[in-house]
């Protein structure tokens, strides 16, 4: 055979692997949306926080994919995070900070599969007061939760103003935001680093307001709010089932962002909220499922750096995030999904 007849030949051969090439990746994404062989039970926990109030309509979701979900209520995410570590839990949506905590104490069980998106948390003063710059905190009362990822925002913001955060006037607030309000109200604090529903209560209830400033923008943290983890060893054993589980999360989270309106009325009903203050509650959160590594490591080297942790584990809390379901359910690289931001 001639040197042109085998090109003539290998031609519609390589043109015909073009045609089969994009049908076998439609049908492997295509695989994704598949329903399990076999029902698979998962249990996940929730909290009732605003961005994580539309993952109430995961299990009705997951369903589709032969995936049977139970929920577990905490009313924190550090309680959800001990739970998911035991293997009591197998997904959970919980601080963006809170792997990295478990890693600190020696816990390696958990694994970061998608964000959540930014906003949520929030700083208010009384109403007709303000803070217009950072250096007009010195001197004031200002009420945080060590470790919470408010708390964690509003550290590094001070950090990057020009602020010792030593030399200001911090009031520690144990229990939940509602003590917050309660110190506001009675002047025991000026401004509190918080989280929403109850910057929202007291906006709605007419005796807080937002400040000029806001925490959700340092470059060491950023405004990200949650990320969505499960148990390794439960993700070892049913990758497919976490697979599915992603998938119906990204169409939990489509559909939260474009009905504002019915997100708002579900966060309503389960937090026994009235709906002014659920809908204000989720009016600053935007949705977005992407996961960016460089920030959560900045998170980590600064949990270490200020002595939250014992030992800085900013250099391996890569091991313990993947984009592998994220990826194969959206068609994206890991670098269009936060990999390097």
């Amino acid at each position: 055979m001639s040197p042109a007849s085998h090109v003539r030949r290998l031609v519609p051969l390589a043109l015909a692997a073009l045609v089969i090439l994009p049908s076998a990746t439609a049908r492997a994404q295509g695989d994704v949306r598949s329903p399990l062989p076999a029902p698979v039970k998962v249990k996940q926990g929730m909290t009732n926080v605003p961005a994580l109030s539309p993952l109430w309509l995961l299990p009705e979701y997951a369903a589709k994919y032969n995936v049977q979900i139970d929920t577990v209520m905490f009313q924190r995410f550090a309680d959800a995070r001990t739970a998911l570590a035991s293997g009591d839990l197998d997904i959970t949506a919980f601080g963006p900070q809170d792997i990295t905590l478990a890693l600190g104490q020696g816990a390696k069980s958990m694994v970061g599969i998608a964000g959540v998106g930014s906003g949520n948390d929030c700083l208010i003063v009384r109403k007709g007061e303000d803070i217009k710059d950072w250096k007009s905190l010195q001197g004031k009362s200002i009420g945080i939760g060590a470790g919470s990822i408010s708390w964690l925002k509003f550290a590094a913001s001070t950090q990057e103003h020009g602020l010792e955060y030593p030399s200001l006037k911090i009031v520690n607030i144990m229990g939940g935001g509602g003590n917050y309000l309660k110190a506001l109200q009675g002047k025991e604090i000026d401004i509190a680093a918080v989280w929403q529903p109850f910057c929202a209560q007291g906006i709605v209830d007419g005796y807080a307001q937002y400040p000029t400033i806001d925490h959700n923008k340092s470059k060491a943290v950023g405004g990200l709010i949650s990320v969505l983890a499960v148990n390794r060893t439960f993700m070892e054993k049913h990758r497919d089932a976490v697979q599915r589980l992603v998938v119906a999360y990204l169409d939990v989270l489509k559909m939260a962002t474009a009905d504002r309106g019915r997100w708002s009325k579900i966060y309503a009903e389960k937090g026994g909220l009235p709906e002014a203050v659920a809908a204000e509650s989720i009016r600053i959160t935007q949705l977005d499922a992407t996961l960016p590594l460089e920030s959560i490591k900045r998170i980590s080297k600064f949990l270490s750096d200020n002595g939250v942790i014992t030992r800085d584990v900013s250099g391996e809390i890569g091991q313990y995030y993947t984009y592998d379901f994220l990826s194969k359910a959206t068609g994206k690289s890991p670098a269009e999904l936060g990999l390097n931001k």
